[in-house]
């Protein structure tokens, strides 16, 4: 059985343009003008120019500079993955960070340990680097330190490692795509 291609989306935006380019040159149809919002702190630049009288149509003289302003913001759409991996990485350890101090205020009422990398084992904490199968080098995933000050230690330590290691930049990004494949099943 064969599949129809999938029909690709148009955007409204691009077609209204040129329309109101070609609307606003040609001068065929009245327009209609939009009210100014209360939040709207600057007047409208499309003003109403209608007679007292009801036998000759209301006319407006278009002002507005709307293509033109906005146009000058365009901008390319981020690609996907073209973000710094290390600062999302930077954010995962603050989040590390900010559950350790959670947890050295009350160690026992302490119910965080699905978010973080930190475990009690026996003679001290394991640490793995996520939950991800991220390798620091040399197959460092997981280690065992016997103080939570190690643990903080550790994440410090990560945390310039990610932005000194080019190679560990690497896995990141590597990571990362088999992380979004598996969101997207693929």
């Amino acid at each position: 059985m064969k599949t129809r291609p999938a029909a690709q989306t148009k955007s409204i935006w691009g077609t209204f343009a040129s329309e109101l380019r070609q609307d606003l040159a040609e001068g065929e149809e009245p327009l209609v003008a939009a009210t100014a919002d209360a939040d709207c702190s600057e007047p409208s630049d499309i003003s109403l120019t209608a007679t007292a009288e009801g036998d000759e149509p209301a006319t407006l003289s278009p002002k507005s500079d709307f293509i033109e302003k906005w146009a000058a913001k365009r901008a390319e759409k981020p690609k996907a993955g073209a973000a710094d991996i290390v600062a999302p990485f930077l954010m995962r350890i603050e989040r590390q960070k900010a559950l350790l101090a959670e947890f050295e205020t009350d160690p026992a009422g302490f119910a965080s340990w699905r978010s973080a990398w930190f475990r009690k084992v026996a003679g001290g904490f394991g640490i793995s680097i996520g939950h991800d199968l991220i390798d620091a080098g040399g197959g460092l995933r997981y280690l065992v330190v016997d103080t939570l000050r190690d643990v903080c230690e550790f994440l410090d330590d990560l945390a310039h490692h990610a932005q000194t290691d080019s190679e560990f930049q690497r896995a990141l990004s590597e990571n990362r795509l088999v992380r979004s494949s598996r969101r997207l099943g693929v």
